[in-house]
């Protein structure tokens, strides 16, 4: 049975929202790397060409001493250039070393994320969600990466009346409760449709908590992995504690 346990009345939630994973600047890294060589091979060129110059330079026509001047600053120039460069590169690369160390301490941890999606995760898959004023009806419909819906229900009022109450409630699922059995790690995505007395939607605010068990890293930044989840370390909303057993299961 799907297992709705209410937290708090009249509770709302609010937090940053997820974002996904950028994709690779692998193309951008190459393109900078070869900006840095064709640099370095102008900076030769121009070093070449100047001492040619310098050397065949007619002694009683020599090489205009501005226009020499100005060869020199250009040469500076480009030498300062090729320099800040190599130093933003040497920044950069700290940065993101310090961001990988950082990203190390989430790993087994569980962390609270506002997001309608979930990775299934010992054999469960659950959310967090508030519902911010009493509600005629509430249905839940969840659906897997293809858009097909593995589970669906409709709450109902613990105490017996008509309304569902205002307040914010855990859903955890498992595979008795789905249409087909699910694989460690699959994504899940939940939607929560609500309406009042008036059949007006209310907004239902969703999150979920999920553990991290690996990270990644790439040009843009270090990002955290729960299952199939990817997820930016900003969008971390709170650490929790390993989940308990829900105690009360009213119907859905």
């Amino acid at each position: 049975m799907a297992i709705i346990t209410q937290v708090s009345n009249g509770t709302s939630l609010s937090g940053i929202t997820g974002t996904k994973i950028p994709s690779s600047n692998a193309a951008n890294n190459n393109s900078d790397t070869a900006a840095k060589d064709n640099a370095s091979k102008l900076k030769n060129q121009f070093l070449s060409i100047l001492l040619t110059q310098m050397q065949h330079q007619n002694p009683l026509d020599p090489m205009d001493t501005k226009e020499f001047t100005g060869q020199l600053a250009q040469f500076s120039a480009l030498e300062q250039q090729i320099d800040t460069n190599t130093k933003l590169d040497g920044v950069i690369g700290a940065l993101t070393k310090s961001g990988i160390t950082e990203a190390f301490g989430y790993i087994d941890q569980y962390v609270d994320i506002k997001t309608n999606s979930t990775a299934v995760q010992d054999g469960k898959a659950g959310w967090t969600y508030a519902i911010p004023e009493n509600a005629k009806s509430v249905s839940i419909s969840v659906t897997d990466a293809a858009g097909k819906v593995v589970y669906s229900g409709a709450m109902t009022n613990a105490g017996g009346g008509s309304d569902v109450t205002a307040g914010t409630y855990n859903l955890s699922l498992t595979n008795e409760d789905l249409t087909r059995v699910a694989k460690e790690g699959e994504v899940f995505k939940v939607g929560i449709t609500a309406k009042d007395k008036d059949n007006k939607a209310i907004t239902a605010d969703v999150h979920t908590a999920v553990r991290v068990d690996s990270i990644q890293s790439d040009s843009k930044g270090t990002y955290l992995q729960a299952g199939g989840m990817v997820f930016a370390i900003g969008d971390v909303r709170k650490i929790l504690k390993a989940p308990s057993p829900p105690t009360s299961t009213p119907t859905a």
